[in-house]
């Protein structure tokens, strides 16, 4: 297997886009923290860099309909399922659909016709744009953006990462180590995760949202420089951790908070008011979930719930878009179908909170990892732990399951990385795994939901001699430091650690 001997390669010449003096780095850093909370405060040390990395690529055929107007598309052609919450409401966005002349609406409704030239007349009037907001400082745009993105490139790599202050898009191609696209400068807060719909990004349009230290949701869209903040004077300060776009929709992401709450948004919507729950004040359990009602028609969040009191550190959404798993710093991984709002299932860690989390690509399997250094296996149809994998010297990070698949359709390969500097992957298949020594049940506890009926299952922690272990298929060094994020595309593997730098 030669998979050592290019994991070696690219840790020995991966490029680095970030400043790495120390001195730099330390002032950047004191700046930055000098304004935040201090309950905050650890949110930004464990979550510094994250990193996406896409093609731009012409929008995925999915049904979007008028906003308000329920299971209809904009030539009111019926709506397989759409995304919908309280009674099955539609709160899918304005069509932004191509015709055949090639024109597009944008939110406004005004046609944009897609040529090279009208995005060269864009942005050569100002390649840096200054912001009145006492928010964001400025709005850098690359020159040759356009060419970019409409010219010869169109199967160009791109990265979004964020570093103190500044969220930064990166055009990857095989002739040059990477360009700065645009850039995204801030006042004085951070951004610690961000997301980018993979359903509507194309040549014209590049949704994107980002989560902030200060408790800000911003959505900006890097192509046109708009960006809008959508819970602007809320008073809601913790902050955000986590957030991805719902699959299939144009309009709605979730988002995961550090007083554990989960918000569904909705980002046409610029009203935004937190409503109040019947139990805020209660110690949650790791069972607790709490769904918010009274919520305005017009306003954010579109839906609201609380998990418990620790924060949320991470959702994977099912490859059906039925589910979503959560992971929280209470050690619990919950199962949530986020169309009905109910809690199915609650996995427990073998020892205190979740950090990452992944489906599988047939959604047999949630693997997810935390700050027990291990990484569990759960076969989510069996409701059971699968295995136990053992490797990592510190917390994991980020796991993904990788887009090439193994050559044995019965084997799953993924790969995670962890503090400990490692870069570890791990196939797995239910007929290679060793049975446990000391087999060993432990009932599962049913909780009654607010009806009466059953509405969520806890499944106790396994001892560890009742659980299969799994060790890694390859160990590699890739940094030097921490690694806290990990993408993968067709052709490349990307980290990011916590000193900024990205390989």
């Amino acid at each position: 297997m030669k998979f050592s001997a290019a994991s070696s390669a690219m840790a020995s010449g991966g490029l680095m886009f970030a400043d790495t003096s120390p001195q730099v780095s330390s002032r950047a850093t004191s700046a930055v923290t000098a304004s935040i909370p201090k309950s905050n405060l650890h949110m930004l040390a464990n979550r510094p860099t994250q990193v996406s990395i896409f093609r731009v690529a012409e929008p995925a055929a999915i049904p979007v309909g008028e906003a308000g107007v329920e299971g209809t598309t904009s030539n009111s052609s019926p709506v397989g399922r759409g995304h919908g919450f309280r009674g099955g409401r539609s709160y899918l966005s304005k069509a932004v659909l191509g015709s055949s002349s090639g024109a597009l609406q944008n939110l406004t409704g005004t046609p944009v016709v897609a040529t090279a030239s009208s995005q060269n007349a864009v942005h050569s009037k100002g390649i840096v744009t200054k912001s009145t907001s006492a928010y964001v400082s400025r709005i850098v745009t690359n020159e040759n953006l356009a060419r970019w993105i409409v010219g010869d490139n169109q199967h160009s790599t791109y990265l979004m990462f964020n570093a103190p202050r500044c969220m930064a898009w990166v055009g990857l191609q095989p002739e040059c180590s990477g360009e700065t696209l645009a850039r995204f400068d801030l006042v004085s807060n951070t951004p610690l995760c961000h997301d980018i719909n993979q359903s509507t990004r194309g040549e014209n349009r590049l949704d994107m949202v980002m989560g902030f230290v200060h408790g800000n949701i911003i959505w900006y869209d890097p192509i046109s420089g708009k960006y809008t903040r959508l819970n602007k004077n809320s008073g809601y300060t913790p902050a955000i951790v986590c957030v991805g776009w719902i699959p299939g929709s144009g309009s709605l992401f979730m988002v995961g908070t550090a007083d554990g709450s989960v918000m569904i948004m909705d980002r046409t919507k610029e009203d935004f008011c937190v409503p109040a729950l019947a139990h805020s004040n209660r110690r949650m359990a790791v069972d607790g979930f709490e769904v918010a009602g009274s919520l305005k028609p017009k306003s954010n969040p579109v839906a609201f719930w609380k998990l418990g009191n620790k924060p949320v550190t991470c959702m994977a959404f099912s490859p059906d878009a039925q589910r979503v798993a959560i992971g929280s710093e209470d050690g619990g991984l919950r199962i949530v179908d986020y169309l009905n709002e109910i809690l199915e299932d609650v996995y427990l860690s073998y020892f205190s909170g979740f950090t990452c989390c992944a489906w599988s690509e047939d959604g047999k399997y949630v693997v997810a990892g935390g700050k027990d250094d291990l990484i569990t296996i759960w076969s989510f149809y069996d409701q059971t732990v699968v295995a136990r994998c053992q490797g990592h010297e510190s917390w994991v990070r980020d796991i993904k399951f990788d887009p090439l698949g193994h050559e044995d359709e019965s084997t799953y390969r993924f790969m995670s990385v962890a503090d400990d500097a490692k870069l570890l992957v791990w196939d797995f298949s239910l007929a290679a795994l060793h049975r446990p020594r000391a087999p060993h049940r432990v009932d599962d506890v049913h909780l009654k939901g607010s009806e009466g009926g059953l509405s969520a299952v806890v499944h106790p922690r396994m001892p560890r001699a009742a659980v299969a272990v799994l060790q890694p298929l390859v160990a590699v060094a890739i940094h030097d430091s921490p690694i806290c994020s990990l993408q993968f595309s067709q052709d490349l593997l990307v980290t990011a650690c916590r000193r900024g730098i990205i390989k």
